[in-house]
């Protein structure tokens, strides 16, 4: 059992959240939009958003500069 999280094989955890995922792969950036196969997920959904079997992930970060 597994996902994809930026087409990279990963190991599913059942029941984990997104929030979890995050911390488990040591994601820092404090600003984060994230895709759950192909539909962006409002950060206020990460604590208890559920990643299913078989997902596909997008964890985009971004950066401001000038």
């Amino acid at each position: 059992m597994s996902i994809k999280v930026n087409s990279n094989k990963v190991d599913w955890v059942e029941g984990e959240t997104i929030t979890e995922l995050l911390r488990r792969m040591n994601y820092v950036y404090p600003m984060l939009v994230i895709k759950m196969d192909g539909v962006v997920i409002p950060r206020a959904q990460y604590p208890e958003k559920r990643i299913p079997d078989n997902c596909t992930l997008e964890i985009i970060h971004l950066e401001s500069g000038g």
